[in-house]
This record gives structure tokens, sequence and C-alpha cells, in this order.
């Protein structure tokens, strides 16, 4: 298990499970949530996200086109902290997707978080095999609430 962290870096995985609540592991994402909306951790996120978000719920048929749209808004009224591409961070993003056969639309969370001194989470389980051999990856099932028993 990971230490706390002051900074966490959730990928697309997790971050749909905000507005999908059905879906598995949707209590450790919103134990994630409300821990960065009460300030126990901070959440920083790629600008990635807010397309991959938008794609992913656009194609779940049971949601309108404004549903859709008003997730996306309301994830900028959250005021995570957004990180615009960087060449560092790129380059460490590639080298993680060749180095682990990963997509870079998936190592780039990992990168950030790497950069930053946080921890990366992922709600895919696979994805947190592959990148295991980074200690600051964390797969979102044992992710431990800031707020444990609340």
């Amino acid at each position: 298990m990971l230490p706390p962290a002051k900074v966490l870096v959730p990928d697309t995985s997790v971050v749909v499970k905000w507005f999908r609540q059905g879906e598995v592991l949707a209590d450790a994402a919103l134990a994630l949530r409300r821990d960065y909306l009460l300030g126990l951790v901070g959440v920083v996120v790629p600008t990635l996200l807010a397309y991959e978000l938008a794609n992913v719920l656009r194609y779940k048929s049971e949601l309108s086109t404004e549903q859709v749209q008003e997730a996306v808004e309301s994830l900028f009224d959250m005021g995570l902290e957004w990180s615009p591409p960087a060449a560092a961070t790129m380059r460490r993003a590639v080298q993680m997707a060749r180095q682990y056969e990963a997509t870079v639309y998936d190592t780039v969370f990992a990168a950030l978080a790497e950069a930053r001194a946080g921890v990366f989470v992922t709600a895919d389980e696979k994805l947190a095999q592959r990148l295991a051999n980074l200690p600051f990856v964390l797969f979102l099932g044992r992710y431990e609430p800031a707020l444990s028993g609340r």
C-alpha cells in the first residue's frame, strides 16, 4: 500500500465513475472525489481528461447529449488543477508507453503523477499491473480514503 498522497492524478477510468455510479469501484472513485472536495488531497489532471471523459460518456446510450455536457461542465466546476501538455512529461509518457506496453493516452497520467511527486490512480487493473514497477501507481481498488470509516 502506498503512503497517503497529497497529490493524486486519477485517470479517465476513475473520473468516469464520478458520473456513472453503477460501475465497479464507483464507491472508491467517489471516496477519492470526496477527499478532494474536502481539501484532504489535491487532484491534478492532464487536459486530455476533458476530451476522454466527454468521449466515453458520449458513447453511453442512456445519457442524453445534455447530460454529457452537464457532466463535463461539472468537471470544470470542481476546480481541479488542469495541466497542459509539457515536453518533459510527454517525453516520459512516450518512454513509459514503450517500456510498459501501454498507450501514451494512459501513460501521460502516470508521467504527470511522477512529475508532480504524486500518485497515479487508475481503475484499469491491467494497466496498473503493467505499471506495477512504478512506485507511484495505485489501482483504484486499493485506494484508502482519507476519511476511512465515514
